[in-house]
């Protein structure tokens, strides 16, 4: 066996990678009625023939009828996705990968003219620039249906077999009630960062009593949203030590940045030929040691630093 590190087997909870090699969750716009049929099950499954340890799924899978993609993304609230997922994750682990999904609600994050036209939900009346509509500050009854929604939604995947699954929260309806900007709701679910926090909780707790405290759950959050009066780093920090504390949640998948406005995302995943530097990697390096047991990434002998951009995200995990 190599011992390079990044061949090395990696255990999480129960689950045994192969290796430290993954490919995080994205859409490939491949989905057919919402489904993940058989292009997108190839798509996947050459990567777990190709020696991948981890595949993620979806980028993200909508988990509510009211947070139409607005682009091809798989529907998580339709029963009929547990067939196509399963043949999707029984494929890839007869290769000897795993097989995760990222699931999501977009808050005001999608159009109001999608899908069913129903009204857009977020924390606030703030418009998200890049989508333009206008959102219905959420309700209670909002908030207990899209709780159950997630819950029905990750009990679905592991109905399908998939390994864990992760949450998006940046810039989507998790981090829109995270950030003062879009968030003006009084309390239990606004004012303080444990109230703003509180909707994420509730969340994840539903989840781990629908599929059981076994079941790996993770998140992809922003630890600095670099934007004036938004959240900041040590808020960041702050969040990710109140999430591995909650004892919900496996990983952390921790960006840096904000995807409401076209230049936000360009910033945040960057096109091929854009320099990627100029990132958190002194805020990574100190992040990891505080509040993680060592991270599933390690430096490689291949990896050269002039030939290796500062990471635009990083990984946190524990067991």
């Amino acid at each position: 066996m190599s011992n390079d590190p990044l061949l090395q087997p990696y255990q999480l909870k129960h689950l045994t990678l192969r290796n430290r090699i993954m490919i995080t969750s994205h859409e490939p716009a491949y989905p057919e009625d919402g489904m993940p049929k058989d292009r997108y099950r190839a798509y996947h499954v050459e990567r777990a023939r190709a020696g991948v340890a981890l595949t993620m799924t979806a980028g993200s899978a909508s988990i509510s009828r009211d947070s139409p993609p607005v682009f091809n993304n798989i529907l998580a609230w339709k029963d009929e996705v547990v067939g196509w997922m399963k043949k999707l994750v029984d494929e890839c682990h007869d290769h000897g990968a795993a097989v995760m999904i990222q699931l999501t609600h977009l808050g005001r994050r999608t159009r109001w003219d999608k899908a069913d036209w129903l009204p857009v939900v977020a924390p606030s009346h703030e418009r998200e620039a890049a989508h333009r509509a206008f959102p219905k500050r959420i309700e209670d009854w909002d908030i207990a249906r899209i709780i159950t929604d997630f819950a029905d939604a990750a009990e679905r995947m592991k109905a399908a077999g998939v390994d864990g699954i992760e949450l998006e929260a940046y810039g989507h309806l998790l981090e829109q009630f995270w950030s003062p900007l879009t968030n003006d709701l009084d309390a239990p679910y606004g004012g303080s960062l444990e109230n703003r926090l509180r909707f994420t909780m509730d969340v994840l707790r539903a989840i781990k009593d629908r599929c059981g405290p076994d079941f790996i759950l993770g998140l992809r959050m922003q630890g600095d949203q670099m934007r004036p009066g938004g959240m900041t780093a040590d808020e960041g920090m702050a969040v990710s030590h109140m999430l591995k504390d909650s004892g919900l949640v496996d990983f952390l998948n921790v960006v840096r940045g904000h995807i409401d406005t076209d230049a936000g995302l360009t910033d945040v995943i960057p096109v091929q030929g854009m320099r990627n530097a100029r990132i958190w990697n002194s805020r990574a390096r100190s992040a990891r040691p505080r509040i993680s047991r060592p991270s599933m990434p390690r430096k490689s002998p291949m990896c050269r630093p002039r030939a290796t951009p500062s990471p635009r995200a990083c990984w946190i995990w524990w067991g």
